[in-house]
């Protein structure tokens, strides 16, 4: 396995959940950079800082506003069951954390 558990790719992005969750729901920050997805999306490499999510990958998130108290939701993800994430340190709240190792 290389050093990244999760692969930073268009395909994981797309399966990615963390732009609906509550954590992040009222982030100003990530609510600015939703629109720039599409257009990220097509770089290469991908910038992880345009990219409002993928934290089990990327690690922790640029944004600063992003409220801990709500409920992650990284269990619920498909990257989640694939990745065996379950067997990872953290073990979600990657936003906050850092990627998943």
């Amino acid at each position: 396995m290389s050093d990244t558990r999760v692969p930073f790719t268009v395909e994981n992005v797309m399966k990615c959940i963390c732009g609906k969750c509550p954590v992040q729901a009222e982030s100003q920050c990530s609510k600015a950079k939703k629109p720039g997805i599409p257009e990220a999306l097509k770089q290469s490499p991908l910038q992880a800082d345009a990219i409002p999510g993928m934290y089990c990958a990327t690690g922790k998130a640029s944004c600063t506003d992003l409220d801990m108290s709500k409920m992650c939701m990284c269990g619920a993800c498909p990257l989640w069951e694939e990745y065996s994430l379950a067997a990872t340190t953290p073990m979600g709240y990657y936003c906050r954390d850092g990627k998943a190792i």
